[in-house]
């Protein structure tokens, strides 16, 4: 029968030879914790507007949210459609959404819809201009200020569709 000490000293090296390097556990907690943490200036932005809405809420009231200024859309539309207008593709895309979103939000006619006597716009053409105008987007977004960037990009996406021939 084996000794008692040596039963003990056995778990002993064998716990010992199981345990893990601490020092590689100690560096990928730290891992953790940096890619798990918040700037601490950041934090406490975001706790100060979580007591003012708290706040807001107990008592009823509203917060008031920055304000953005109101969009000229006789400044924007003279920009865009003047003669001696001499934007990028990338400078007349952005305005022209942002003159969009203006008139859409005003309640104004999408201008990205079709528009006529006889015509009024159906569900498919509203999905049709919002997907427009997501499209348009995402390449001003992926050109970061790159006019040819913008260029081939919403060449990529677009697909040019032949018009119907006019019944005389």
């Amino acid at each position: 029968m084996p000794n008692e000490n040596e039963e003990v000293k056995n778990k002993e090296v064998e716990s010992q030879q199981k345990k893990p390097d601490d020092t590689t556990d100690y560096i990928e907690a730290i891992k953790e914790i940096k890619e798990n943490s918040v700037d601490k200036s950041l934090y406490e932005e975001l706790r100060e507007k979580n007591k003012q809405l708290i706040k807001a809420l107990a008592t009823g009231q509203t917060l008031e949210e920055e304000k953005k200024e109101p969009v000229d859309i006789k400044k924007l539309r003279a920009e865009l459609y003047s003669e001696d207008s001499d934007l990028s593709n990338l400078e007349y895309a952005k305005k022209t959404l942002e003159l969009r979103d203006a008139l859409v939000a005003r309640g104004d006619r999408d201008p990205f819809l079709p528009w006529g006597e006889k015509i009024i716009p159906t569900q498919q053409d509203v999905e049709a201009a919002n997907g427009v105008h997501d499209i348009i987007k995402e390449c001003i977004e992926y050109a970061d200020g790159d006019n040819a960037v913008f260029t081939n990009e919403l060449q990529r996406r677009t697909i040019d569709v032949t018009l119907p021939k006019r019944r005389n």
